[in-house]
């Protein structure tokens, strides 16, 4: 597991002891281990293989073994007690947004309801309506949710998905009878949500399912494939295929129904068969994706593109994870950051990048220890401090602005022209249906103060679906407007989606891949957004922060005077 999942174990801990009244002294660490665990530069695998987890302040003992358990094997056994003593089914009530735990407690004591199936019910018979703080708009969120998490009970975060098929890439590539191995399916083609991570392998399957056994004691499930769930219970899918029809393997099993059907229609019309193991008629010994897309008279395209693209511009070359010079979007503990701006600026300065856009909540925020004008005033003197340590290096002033109710953007106006960019978002009034919520964009998109739009359609992936507005319109306007649209790499938003990168493009909308860091660990999330924006058809030049630093003082200036 990744210290996010282990994190979440952490808390998830917490609230179950929470629930069952535990002393709250305990529950108190945990919680703090929770972040600790959330916000530490390194990974826990990491500090564990090199014996390093036991210096960490804040870490005790217990909570090292529970951190060595969820990083190396599972459920620590403080997990399946808390379990065994809680209701099957309680602990996911604690999952959905609109309930904290302590409403779960109340809806398990006082009420009986313990799992999602009674909730549901409940909710649906409107039988909450009388029990304080579950009022009817609660109440059919809360079935939104429910009907939500259904619908996703199988899928899993790219970010999840990338760090269990590292880890088993890295087991697999060292064992002796596997002579090669390739990612495939969903996850080489980088969706943004996962349900199977799958690998294409040559190797002997019973001699590989035989060490499986042996060495991770897994659950098995074998027949022409090998299949097991990870610690994380995302499940892994093992196919097997030897040397000289690998390549033909491979073009099938990556998929993408888009470029299987014009692969299909490129077989027929040379009297081809396609089918899982062979291509009948074509041959294929020892051939790469690329000569049998030859044989065809078709385009091999990178795997990213075949759920969209059946071919691709040749003189149009994806974007690269090192095209990315600065970032945008990121909150420090002068809002609700977790990183000092010191420790963020230095991160960026250290990954490489040539500058760094420092953007705070707005006062409107007030949640999120928002930033009143005289706050702002004493962040850009502290910005102008930073930015005369370096030569090589600059801090953009930024904001993460509010887009009011009204559509109008929080501060005025005067305070709004003394930064050298601003992001707008919608952080509030999400009930808000779609036209309300495109109107409002659409008057934020106009303002002369905006300089991109961030988050467009407030999704959260496996949480909640976000407010749903126009986006083909919002996109139009952007480019009327030569506004700038973001990808927000965090993990559980990947907003804007790929599917409407390449309208983007072509109405001449830039895109911005932003981080929306929270943390420093939360600035390494780019790769992520770049791997959404070349599944999108993306090049460096349709991204705006691939310019350098002396090209982005000039883009920014020039829109500032515009």
């Amino acid at each position: 597991m990744n210290n996010s999942q282990i994190s979440h174990g952490i808390k998830r801990l917490a609230n179950m002891m929470i629930l069952l009244d535990e002393n709250p002294f305990k529950i108190k660490a945990f919680e703090k281990a929770a972040g600790i665990v959330e916000n530490h530069p390194e990974e826990m695998g990491v500090l564990i293989d090199e014996d390093r987890l036991k210096n960490e302040e804040g870490i005790g003992e217990t909570l090292a073994r529970i951190i060595l358990y969820y990083a190396k094997s599972g459920g620590p056994v403080e997990e399946k007690e808390l379990l065994d003593r809680l209701p099957l089914g309680l602990p996911e009530l604690l999952e959905l947004p609109g309930l904290g735990v302590i409403k779960v407690q109340q809806l398990w004591q006082e009420l009986g309801i313990s799992n999602l199936d009674t909730l549901y019910h409940a909710c649906k018979e409107k039988q909450l309506s009388d029990v304080k703080g579950f009022g009817s708009k609660l109440q059919q969120k809360l079935l939104d949710s429910i009907d939500f998490r259904k619908k996703h009970s199988r899928d899993f975060h790219l970010d999840t998905a990338l760090s269990v098929a590292q880890s088993w890439l890295d087991k697999l590539r060292a064992l002796q009878c596997v002579k090669r191995i390739e990612l495939t399916g969903e996850l080489r083609r980088r969706n943004n949500l996962i349900q199977s991570v799958e690998f294409l392998v040559d190797a002997e399957s019973s001699v590989l399912a035989e060490i499986l056994n042996a060495q991770f004691s897994l659950e098995l499930c074998i027949g022409d494939t090998i299949e097991f769930d990870d610690i994380s219970t995302l499940p892994v899918h093992i196919y097997f295929s030897v040397g000289e029809s690998f390549g033909a393997n491979q073009l099938t099993l990556t998929g993408g129904d888009v470029f299987l059907g014009h692969l299909d229609l490129a077989c027929a019309k040379e009297g081809v068969t396609r089918s899982l193991d062979q291509f009948t008629n074509l041959n294929t010994t020892n051939a790469s994706e690329n000569e049998i897309c030859q044989s065809l008279s078709i385009q091999w395209i990178e795997p990213e593109l075949r759920d969209a693209f059946d071919h691709f511009p040749e003189d149009r070359k994806l974007i690269e994870p090192g095209d990315v010079k600065g970032v945008f979007h990121a909150h420090s503990t002068w809002s609700d950051g977790r990183n000092s701006l010191d420790e963020m600026v230095n991160e960026a300065h250290r990954l490489g990048y040539e500058y760094f856009g420092i953007t705070e909540h707005s006062q409107a925020a007030y949640y999120a220890n928002g930033l009143k004008p005289d706050r702002v005033h004493a962040q850009w003197e502290r910005i102008d401090e930073l930015n005369d340590r370096y030569t090589d290096f600059h801090i953009f002033k930024g904001i993460e602005a509010d887009i009011l109710v009204d559509g109008s953007l929080d501060y005025d106006e005067e305070l709004l022209a003394g930064f050298d960019f601003v992001i707008a978002s919608i952080h509030s009034h999400f009930h808000l249906n779609p036209v309300q919520q495109t109107d409002r964009i659409i008057r934020a998109l106009h303002s002369p103060y905006t300089t991109m739009l961030g988050h467009p359609t407030g999704r959260m992936l496996l949480a909640r679906a976000g407010y749903a507005p126009d986006l083909e319109t919002i996109i139009e306007v952007a480019g009327e407007q030569r506004k700038i649209i973001e990808i927000n790499t965090t993990p559980k938003r990947l907003d804007l989606d790929w599917r409407h990168l390449d309208l983007a493009r072509d109405r001449g909308v830039k895109i911005s891949i932003n981080p929306d860091a929270h943390s420093v660990k939360a600035l390494s999330t780019i790769p992520l957004g770049v791997m959404m924006a070349r599944k999108g058809g993306l090049s460096a030049d349709d991204v705006v922060n691939t310019m350098k630093l002396e090209d982005m003082k000039t883009y920014l200036q020039l829109r500032r005077n515009a």
